[in-house]
């Protein structure tokens, strides 16, 4: 489609959001920008890369910040330990750009080649997130050791690794005392209250929220408080559907006008009917960080991977997300998008008319 043509659709989409007379927020003054994102990244790797998972922008002044899982975004395999960083992803590098067009490598957050052997967050490396609390900045991620079982938190490795995270008093670092949650899981999110109470929201399949322990990092201790509380469930008969996702993961917790929106992903293979296959995001919302929470009732919201949410300078929410549009050259790279709430209380964004009309 041409570039014309996809910057009407976005122009009359936005317009029509923003006459939603109840909405509680607005989207920018419509404008194109590219979607997917002109990202591509060398660092840890032997050629240009444009597939991106997981991606997360934070804007820290007037800066948009990016980690994401980087390529390779394997698993541990025996067959592949010789090779560079047993094989995985060789850490977590993160992008600035002042404009979400032109990207600068900033510095390695974390590096594989650089750890000892020993250290239990050695390898893999998956949906590294950054979120500011209380002045400063938290690092957590997903991670093991390939080396050796022992090396490893638990003695051995983690089917999806162990939840990671570490503080720094600057977004680019350095992110010191890392250390391993307890009982966190692949995925694991943070997200700080305004009450001063910090949560993580852990996927499991279904997912959890439990309150987080942070205050002793720098001893490197970390600590769930209480019992964690399921509060959203990968069955959809809640909606009244019997289309249900094999699992949840990649959670985001957004609060907004004093709600909580709990955006999460939800895979769902060949088993569903054919408008349903595919990596989708869905959110589900409530009056209180422990719920209940009300799932969306369309299901999804739209075709793309482990969104996150970050605040452009006019205040307005965009999604950040990897396109999941299968045998489109645009797979896998990354994209952006606004969204609001409308009258009914439902996020709108316009990403799936985007995604579908090419």
């Amino acid at each position: 489609m041409p570039t014309s043509t996809i910057t009407s659709i976005r122009t009359a989409f936005s317009f029509a959001l923003v006459l939603a007379s109840c909405a509680s927020a607005q989207l920018p003054s419509p404008k194109a920008y590219p979607n997917p994102l002109p990202f591509s990244y060398t660092e840890g790797q032997s050629k240009e890369q444009r597939e991106v998972r997981d991606p997360c922008i934070i804007r820290e002044g007037d800066t948009y910040y990016l980690i994401f899982t980087m390529h390779p975004f394997s698993n541990r395999d025996p067959e592949k330990l010789d090779r560079p960083n047993q094989g995985g992803s060789p850490g977590i590098a993160l992008y600035s750009s002042k404009d979400l067009t032109s990207w600068t490598f900033e510095n390695w957050l974390v590096k594989s080649s650089d750890l000892p052997e020993n250290s239990p967050y050695k390898n893999r490396f998956w949906a590294p997130e950054i979120h500011k609390i209380n002045g400063k900045f938290y690092l957590i991620f997903t991670a093991d050791n390939w080396i050796k079982p022992e090396y490893n938190p638990a003695g051995n490795w983690g089917s999806a690794g162990y939840a990671f995270v570490g503080v720094a008093d600057r977004i680019t670092g350095p992110y010191q005392h890392i250390t391993y949650i307890p009982g966190g899981a692949c995925d694991t999110s943070l997200f700080a209250d305004t009450d001063g109470k910090t949560y993580a929201v852990m996927p499991r399949g279904n997912i959890d929220i439990q309150e987080i322990d942070l205050t002793r990092l720098s001893e490197g201790k970390i600590a769930l408080v209480n019992k964690p509380k399921l509060v959203v469930t990968a069955k959809n008969t809640d909606i009244g559907s019997t289309v249900t996702p094999e699992y949840l993961e990649g959670p985001w917790m957004e609060k907004i006008d004093g709600r909580y929106y709990l955006f999460h992903a939800a895979i769902y293979r060949d088993a569903a009917p054919t408008e349903w296959r595919g990596y989708w995001v869905n959110v589900a919302v409530a009056d209180n960080i422990l719920g209940p929470y009300q799932k969306d009732p369309r299901g999804r919201l739209f075709l793309g991977g482990h969104a996150a949410i970050f605040d452009r300078p006019d205040g307005s929410k965009w999604f950040s997300y990897r396109n999941e549009v299968l045998q489109s050259p645009e797979h896998g790279k990354l994209c952006v998008d606004p969204f609001i709430i409308d009258a009914q209380g439902r996020i709108q964004t316009p990403g799936p008319a985007q995604q579908i009309s090419r």
